[in-house]
């Protein structure tokens, strides 16, 4: 015997009843899954650039809660304004953080005893 997909079925369910014959519906369902999409690649780029949300924010002149809120595709904000602050925050963090890292000689990333 097969197993049901059950979410997929409800999934189905739920669109057909709530969204499909609502145009209004249907245009808040794809805003919803481009938010989720970003809150998605915001909080991939984050990590991968080991970055916490507070220095995101202050890379990017957002709040921590904002970023936050973006990460969870809770934002209440214009979200158009706030990807390009994120994009702005990310492109200076590297600029200014990794990039003068990745160029650092051993010796300056090395911790030795002076004398003293």
């Amino acid at each position: 015997m097969e197993k049901k997909k059950l979410s997929s079925d409800a999934h189905q369910w739920m669109y057909d009843r709530y969204i499909k014959d609502d145009p209004e519906a249907h245009t808040s369902l794809k805003e919803i899954k481009i938010q989720a999409d970003l809150a998605g690649q915001i909080y991939g780029i984050r990590t991968r650039l080991h970055m916490t949300r507070g220095e995101l924010a202050e890379f990017s002149s957002l709040t921590p809660e904002a970023i936050e809120d973006l990460e969870e595709s809770d934002y209440d904000g214009d979200w158009d304004e706030a990807i390009k602050k994120v994009n702005t925050g990310f492109h200076d963090w590297f600029t200014n953080v990794i990039l003068p890292a990745a160029g650092m000689k051993p010796e300056e990333y090395s911790v030795g005893i002076t004398a003293g």
